[in-house]
């Protein structure tokens, strides 16, 4: 097979470099340790009795993460005269802690979003949140996500329905979020709202929002009823709570979503992860965290000094049971509906160029492939990697930098022996990965 070699000139800046531990690592290995020896009595009131096990697991895949000792693969230049190679570290493929692996899952999930989910007509973000005398309920009961993701989309619905006198078929994405600013417990609900509907003809019917006081009044008395009608408050609490003045409950849906850029951006934005590398610096002498934000009227202030374990406390809070689902899609955009697109020529007039590309790759059986939360596999992630490196970084790091040749992936290495025996020649050569620690022993 010839070796395609490229004429243009390559830019050195644009070369990739394997990325190696963050600051975010520095903190888990210095301090998780000790974080785990006081959990119990200085955090498990708090944040949860048997929630450690869930935090250790989650958190050792992520320190293994771009650890080059836990296995590499060897990508090499196919052009025989260059012969240019690196290697790459395994990834954890986590969401809760890994800003890397979080920002791919982000991406991926925006790109289905977009490409093959979301109509080509207005929609607008809404963000529904609940006052601070019932966030402590989601702390100990996930469930409640799923439950008012539910009972958003059937208020949205017939609010549609009253206001355009007909039964009409809308599509909303809702992503609900644990974390407000300071890594704080604030669980709250982002959604993509289709602005409207198809009626019974096939018609689609625009309806805007005017004044958010009655659905906002609706949606309080929705919230009370299910939380008294599953006995986690009684009666005279939920009187208490419908007699304030400022209740607590709010909706926003400032911002309209019209073009393909804003589809992205929002659909980023609902599914980011909790903490972003750029917020932190670490002062390792005094074992402290400091986290910068926006200036918050809450906490008044833009940044704030955590002491590690309190940091660790804050930021693993978030991390979910096993299996939750963070992203759910109802009417329109419901897997079960979504397949059934093809029988409405309505739907298929405004449907996005992902799915219609794949209306001509059906399955030889003539079905769509099933479809997961984010229809984003493990296979698919992998190949996506390369793409998504040259969205980001507007490089390709299947492009030799050096000649700009195809590169290939030649070797999987897991022998830690054999590791340490490549990365001690490549800190001779001077071609050390970043931190990477060479004594570290052989367990």
């Amino acid at each position: 097979m010839p070796v395609t070699v490229s004429t243009s000139p390559i830019s050195k800046s644009r070369s990739y470099l394997p990325r190696g531990r963050n600051i975010l690592h520095t903190i888990f290995e210095k301090h998780f340790t000790d974080f785990c020896n006081v959990y119990e009595d200085q955090y498990a009131d708090k944040y949860g009795k048997f929630h450690l096990d869930r935090i250790i697991a989650v958190s050792e895949h992520f320190v293994a993460c771009g650890d080059y000792l836990n296995g590499v693969a060897r990508i090499r230049c196919m052009n025989p005269e260059c012969g240019h190679d690196y290697f790459r570290p395994f990834s954890c493929k986590g969401f809760y802690l890994c800003p890397s692996c979080s920002q791919k899952r982000t991406i991926l999930l925006a790109e289905h979003l977009t490409e093959e989910v979301l109509l080509k007509l207005p929609h607008r973000q809404f963000v529904f949140t609940v006052p601070k005398a019932l966030r402590v309920f989601f702390r100990n009961n996930r469930k409640l996500f799923a439950d008012i993701s539910r009972l958003i989309y059937s208020i949205i619905r017939d609010f549609y329905e009253e206001a355009a006198g007909k039964e009409i078929k809308t599509g909303m994405v809702i992503a609900h979020q644990t974390f407000g600013d300071m890594l704080r417990w604030n669980p709250h609900f982002h959604c993509l709202i289709l602005e409207g509907g198809f009626d019974y003809e096939g018609n689609f019917v625009f309806i805007p929002f005017s004044d958010l006081k009655k659905i906002t009044e609706y949606f309080r008395r929705k919230v009370i009823n299910l939380f008294l009608k599953n006995d986690m408050i009684n009666e005279d609490f939920a009187r208490n709570l419908l007699s304030w003045k400022n209740s607590g409950f709010s909706i926003d849906n400032s911002v309209q979503i019209l073009t393909d850029k804003a589809r992205v951006n929002l659909s980023e934005y609902i599914s980011r992860a909790p903490v972003s590398l750029k917020k932190l610096r670490y002062e390792p002498f005094k074992g402290r965290v400091l986290f910068h934000t926006q200036y918050n009227q809450y906490f008044g202030e833009n940044v704030h000094m955590f002491e590690a374990g309190d940091f660790l406390a804050e930021l693993t809070q978030h991390i979910p049971p096993k299996g939750i689902q963070y992203i759910r899609r109802y009417g329109l955009y419901a897997s079960r509906t979504k397949g059934k697109w093809s029988e409405h020529q309505e739907i298929i007039r405004h449907a996005p160029e992902g799915w219609k590309r794949a209306q001509n790759n059906l399955t030889k059986d003539g079905e769509m492939p099933e479809e997961s939360e984010c229809d984003i596999s493990g296979k698919a992630c992998r190949k996506a990697w390369a793409r998504l490196l040259a969205k980001i970084y507007e490089i390709d790091p299947f492009v030799c930098s050096r000649c700009g040749s195809e590169m290939k992936v030649i070797a999987v290495i897991q022998d830690v022996v054999e590791i340490k025996r490549i990365l001690k020649h490549l800190k001779k050569v001077g071609r050390s990965p970043p931190v990477v620690d060479y004594n570290k022993p052989l367990d």
